[in-house]
C-alpha cells in the first residue's frame, strides 16, 4: 500500500505539472465492511421456522420470505420470493413437512422479491381452472403496470446501484441486504390476482379462517393476513424486518406517508397477536415480545416524522433537518430493529420534506439556478483554478476528509467528466465511504459509483445490468396480463416534441381478439389515448393483443409484424412514417455519478 507522504507528493507533484489526465500512484483499497452488517448476516442463515404448528417461515434462501400456512385442506403461501429456482428449493423444503396441495397463493404488495417467483408454487393452468386462487390488493397489478412500464428503464439502473448488482465478488463478501441475504436477479414469473379486496377480507380458504387487512406502509397496497385461530400475524413489510425500515428508497418510489405507515403499525398491534411473521427476517414469539417490536418500530418511524416536521416549522431546510433529528439512544439501540443497515434517517428526513413540501426549499435563489457546469466552472475559477481545487481534494482525501474531497473532486468532473485525477480522487473517496458505512444501499451506491467513476460500468455494462433488473419489473409473464393500454400509454411519454412540435396526426390501434380499439393522438408534442376510434382518424394498425405481447417483451415489433401479416396497416404509409417517427424509443445507457 502506497504511504501517505507518497501520495502527497504525487498530489503536490500533480499540481506543479499541470497534466491534465495524470494518474495517481497505485493506492490499494482493499475491500473491508462495517463489522456490525457482518454480524447482520448472521440472522438471515437458511432455516425453515415453526411458528404455532401450522405456520412454516422459509428465512434466508432469497431476499425476501416465503411462508406457508397448512390449513385443514391444503397449503396457502404467503408471498412466492424473487426467484424461481431459488423458491422451488423453498418448495422442496416445505415438501419434506407436508403433500398438501397449494390451494392459495397471497401477495402482500407488488415489489419483485414478493411475487415473482410464483410459478415454483403453482401453474398458470391451476390458477386458470380455479383449483388455485391468487389473492391481493385491488391496486398490486396497477402498481405492477406503473413500476415496469413507466419508469422501468430508470428504476432498473437505479436498483441495481441500491443492491451492488455489477459488485465484484470481493464486494459481496459477508454481505447481507439488509432485510435478507443478497438478492438473486432472474427473469420473474407472475400470475395475476383472481380475487383482490379494498379494505378487509375475512374468509375460509381449505377450511381456515383467515382475515386479510390493508395496511399501507411500505408499499401502498402492502396487506396482512391474520389466523385468528392461533393468534398468527404474518405482518407482511409493515416490520420491514430486522433493521430501521426504508421510509424512503434511494433507488426511487412514491411518497412512503409515516404517518399512515405508524396507524398501519398500530393495526397490527390491535390484533394482540402471539406470534409475528414478518416477510423479512426471522419470525417473532410471544405477545409481549410482539407488542415491544410493534411499539418499539412505529415509535421509530413516528419519532423521525415528528422531529423533522417540527423543526420544519422552525423553518430549517433538509441540510439543516438531517444533522438536528437524531434518533434517542433508547431508539437507535434497538437492535436490530430500528439499527441503519436499510433505512437511514438522513435519507428518511429529506423524504419527508419534500412530501410535505416540494423540492424548493424556500430561497428564491434556487428558483432559477445557474446550470451545474457553469456553477462549477465559476466556482472553480473563485478558488484559484483547477490545480488548487485538485490540490484542495487531494489534502482532503490523505486527511480521511472523504466526503469534502468527493465535493471538492465532483466540480472538476462537472467541468470535465473526463478529468482522470478528479475522478480517481472521487472514486478512492467513495470507496472509503462505503466500505466504512453499516447501510447496504448508502455502501452500495457509493461502490457501484467508484466503479463508474473508474469507468468500469458504463455504456454496455450499464446496459447489461439494466436488462437484467428490468426483467425483474417487466417480464413475459407480466407483459401477457397488461391491457393493451398499458402499451399506448408507454407512447405518451416517449413523444420528442422536437419532431412532434408541427405535428397533429392520429393513429388508431385495433386489436380483434380482445375486442378493442384504441386512438393516439400527437397534438404539436404532446400525446394522448383515446378509447374507440377518433373521428377523422385515418392511419390504422389492425392487430392481436398476443402479437403485441411479443411486442412488448421486445421479440418482435411493428414493422417485422407488418412485412410477416402479423400487422395490417391502412392508411398512407408515409403518414405513419411521419407520426412514427414523433417518438423516442431509444435505450441511451444512463450515467449517475458522471454526468
Amino acid at each position: 500500500m502506497i504511504s501517505i507522504s507518497r501520495l502527497a507528493v504525487a498530489v503536490l507533484s500533480f499540481s506543479c505539472a499541470l497534466g491534465a489526465h495524470a494518474a495517481l500512484p497505485d493506492e490499494q483499497i482493499k475491500p473491508s465492511i462495517h463489522p456490525e452488517l457482518a454480524a447482520h448476516g448472521k440472522l438471515f442463515a437458511p432455516h425453515v421456522y415453526k411458528v404455532a404448528d401450522s405456520v412454516y417461515s422459509a428465512v434466508g434462501w432469497q431476499l425476501g420470505n416465503v411462508v406457508m400456512i397448512e390449513a385443514p385442506e391444503g397449503l396457502i403461501i404467503v408471498d412466492t420470493g424473487e426467484s424461481v429456482s431459488e423458491s422451488r428449493r423453498i418448495m422442496a423444503e416445505f415438501r419434506k413437512l407436508t403433500d398438501k396441495p397449494v390451494k392459495a397463493v397471497v401477495y402482500t404488495h407488488f415489489h419483485p422479491d414478493h411475487i415473482n417467483g410464483v410459478k415454483a408454487f403453482v401453474t398458470e393452468e391451476q390458477v386458470k381452472s380455479g383449483e388455485v386462487e391468487i389473492i391481493a390488493h385491488d391496486t398490486l397489478l396497477q402498481n405492477v403496470v406503473a413500476q415496469g412500464a413507466l419508469v422501468g428503464p430508470i428504476l432498473s439502473v437505479r436498483s441495481g446501484y441500491s443492491f451492488g448488482v455489477a459488485l465484484p465478488g470481493a464486494d459481496h463478501e459477508q454481505m447481507n441486504s439488509g432485510i435478507g441475504p443478497l438478492g438473486k436477479a432472474e427473469a420473474s414469473s407472475f400470475i395475476a390476482p383472481t380475487r383482490t379486496f379494498k379494505d378487509r377480507l375475512d374468509t375460509t380458504i381449505a377450511g381456515l379462517d383467515l382475515q386479510f387487512l390493508h395496511v399501507p406502509s411500505e408499499a401502498p397496497d402492502e396487506i396482512v393476513v391474520y389466523l385468528p385461530g392461533n393468534r398468527v400475524l404474518v405482518s407482511a413489510e409493515v416490520i420491514q424486518g430486522p433493521t430501521l425500515p426504508n421510509i424512503h428508497t434511494l433507488r426511487g418510489t412514491r411518497f412512503r406517508d409515516p404517518v399512515l405507515w405508524v396507524e398501519s403499525i398500530d393495526k397490527l398491534r390491535d390484533f394482540k397477536a402471539e406470534h409475528m411473521v414478518p416477510l423479512h427476517g426471522r419470525p417473532v414469539s410471544g405477545a409481549e415480545k410482539v407488542e415491544e417490536v410493534l411499539r418499539m418500530s412505529r415509535d421509530g418511524i413516528a419519532y423521525i416524522h415528528d422531529q423533522s416536521v417540527r423543526w420544519m416549522n422552525k423553518g430549517l431546510t433538509p441540510d439543516e433537518l438531517v444533522e438536528k433529528v437524531k434518533l434517542p439512544p433508547h431508539l437507535a439501540g434497538y437492535t436490530p430493529y430500528l439499527r441503519e443497515y436499510y433505512g437511514t434517517v438522513k435519507h428518511s428526513v429529506r423524504q419527508i420534506y419534500n412530501g410535505y413540501l416540494g423540492w424548493f426549499q424556500g430561497d428564491p435563489v434556487a428558483l432559477n439556478p445557474l446550470p451545474p457546469k457553469d456553477k462549477a466552472e465559476r466556482l472553480t475559477e473563485l478558488m484559484g483554478g483547477r490545480e488548487k481545487v485538485m490540490l484542495a481534494a487531494g489534502q482532503s482525501y490523505l486527511k480521511g476528509d472523504y466526503q469534502w474531497a468527493a465535493e471538492l473532486a465532483s466540480y472538476l468532473i462537472q467541468i470535465d467528466p473526463q478529468d482522470a485525477m478528479a475522478r480517481d480522487i472521487k472514486a478512492r473517496s467513495f470507496r472509503k465511504l462505503g466500505y466504512a458505512s453499516m447501510n447496504i444501499n448508502w455502501r452500495n451506491w457509493y461502490l457501484m459509483s467508484a466503479m463508474e467513476l473508474e469507468g468500469k460500468l458504463q455504456g454496455d455494462e450499464v446496459k447489461a445490468m439494466s436488462a437484467e433488473l428490468r426483467s425483474a419489473f417487466l417480464s413475459p409473464d407480466m407483459l401477457r396480463n397488461f391491457p393493451a393500454e398499458v402499451f399506448l400509454q408507454n407512447w405518451i411519454t416517449r413523444v420528442d416534441p422536437d419532431k412532434a412540435n408541427d405535428v397533429h396526426m392520429s393513429l388508431a390501434f385495433v386489436f380483434p381478439d380482445i375486442g378493442e380499439e384504441w386512438t393516439l393522438e400527437v397534438r404539436r408534442g404532446v400525446a394522448q389515448l383515446h378509447k374507440g376510434i377518433a373521428e377523422g382518424t385515418t392511419l390504422r394498425l389492425t392487430l392481436d393483443k398476443a402479437y403485441l405481447d411479443t411486442v412488448m417483451s421486445g421479440e418482435n415489433g411493428l414493422l417485422k409484424g407488418a412485412l410477416l401479416g402479423d400487422v395490417k396497416i391502412g392508411g398512407n404509409l408515409l403518414d405513419l412514417k411521419t407520426f412514427l417517427g414523433c417518438f423516442d424509443f431509444s435505450e441511451d445507457a444512463i450515467a449517475l455519478t458522471v454526468r
